[in-house]
């Protein structure tokens, strides 16, 4: 029994450790990573990859990252970054030689799986292309130090396929460039019929649904119209995909094919800039601060107008009008220094969308103000005492008679 009992323990022990080895161990720290980290792309077609990182339960304000692609096989056509986490760009996103890099952080931290920004890609040659991040990419904490979180990676993996002859052509008259974003909420789509063909579509979020090859027909309640021509009004911002499958007489159903339509219809989000003096900004003179976030297509350009008001009788009486508008950086130096001007910023995003602030200055009164501001006040007075002389010559003329 003793024999048995030992055998028994000896094998307890032996599974117990195997079973160590082969349980995964969870990597705490940061993860950047690419969604989706795999897909098939048929050779000149563009395609979407978010850039994302988990905080794995840690509290992050910055990231550096640098990430490689083979530019022979890919082409990187934009970097958006709509509903980005991050909203102070110290170095703006990079594309050169196959490479892509950018410094950006969050001031107030972020904890939990967020968005970083949406790389646009195009197929260039056939072939298997990897994305991946450099080791000097990092991820710092919350933590008041700028201490290097842990941090891990995982790349991307893409097949470009030539594209297979036949298949339909879905095009759009409203949203013709699946690189652009637009405002127009319907959707237009359009392709030639085939005699005697069946086709099956979906539109969806998902670059990678599938139609469910079950032959559609437009419903009117969907607003759609079948003539080889087809409308989805009304759709929320987003990006859509419209998958198309077709199956002529007598053969399986297609491949499908994919019209990508990106639809920004709302401005940037409402701020507030802020007017602000350091001896280590601009050399102590006064500047403009400000920033926001623009969900979808992101923020294109900023621009500053200055109004400037000469004296309090101008601001009191002045009718408001637009001034001259230059482009400007987060960190706007103020052409008035003497801070007597209506201040106007306008966010815009990469469709138009615009949305705009404004601050008024406290006014500083000098004495030419001062001086102004009595004299109005005596001509109010002495027109207040003609008129009621007039007004009292006139109650006894009434009384005489």
């Amino acid at each position: 029994m003793e024999k048995k009992h030992k055998k028994a323990l000896l094998l307890f022990s032996v599974l117990f450790c195997v079973g160590l080895v082969l349980i995964p161990k969870r990597i705490y720290g940061a993860v950047l990573y690419l969604a989706p980290d795999s897909q098939t792309i048929c050779q000149g077609d563009s395609f979407l990859v978010e850039l994302r990182v988990d905080s794995e339960g840690e509290e992050i304000n910055t990231i550096k990252a640098d990430l490689m692609f083979p530019s022979n096989l890919l082409g990187a056509i934009d970097f958006s970054k709509g509903g980005s986490i991050l909203t102070l760009w110290v170095e703006e996103p990079v594309i050169k030689n196959g490479e892509i890099s950018f410094l950006a952080g969050r001031p107030g931290g972020f904890k939990g799986d967020g968005l970083i920004g949406k790389i646009t890609f195009q197929g260039k040659e056939t072939g298997e292309a990897e994305i991946n991040f450099k080791e000097n990419s990092q991820v710092l904490l919350h933590d008041g130090k700028g201490t290097p979180a842990k941090v891990s990676f995982s790349e991307g993996n893409y097949e470009i396929v030539k594209k297979p002859e036949g298949l339909p052509v879905v095009i759009s008259q409203s949203h013709p460039d699946p690189n652009n974003w637009y405002r127009e909420t319907t959707l237009s789509l359009y392709w030639e019929l085939k005699e005697e063909a069946e086709y099956s579509w979906i539109l969806s979020y998902d670059a990678e649904a599938e139609p469910n090859e079950i032959p559609d027909r437009p419903e009117p309640k969907e607003g759609l119209v079948w003539m080889g021509a087809m409308g989805y009004e009304n759709l929320k911002d987003g990006i859509y995909y419209f998958h198309l499958k077709e199956k002529l007489l007598g053969q399986d159903w297609s491949e499908k094919v994919t019209l990508r339509a990106m639809i920004d219809s709302t401005p940037p989000v409402s701020f507030q800039p802020e007017i602000g003096q350091s001896s280590t900004v601009f050399m102590g003179k006064y500047f403009l601060s400000f920033v926001t976030v623009d969900e979808m297509s992101g923020i294109d350009h900023y621009e500053v107008s200055e109004i400037k008001i000469q004296s309090l009788i101008e601001q009191l009486f002045k009718k408001e009008e637009e001034g001259e508008w230059k482009i400007a950086e987060t960190l706007y130096l103020l052409e008035d220094q003497d801070l007597r001007s209506k201040i106007f910023v306008k966010a815009i995003d990469k469709v138009g969308n615009a949305k705009v602030a404004q601050i008024i200055p406290a006014y500083q009164i000098n004495w030419k103000d001062v001086i102004a501001f009595i004299i109005l006040l005596l001509i109010g007075k002495a027109i207040w005492v003609i008129m009621k002389k007039i007004r009292t010559r006139q109650i006894q003329n009434r009384n005489e008679h």
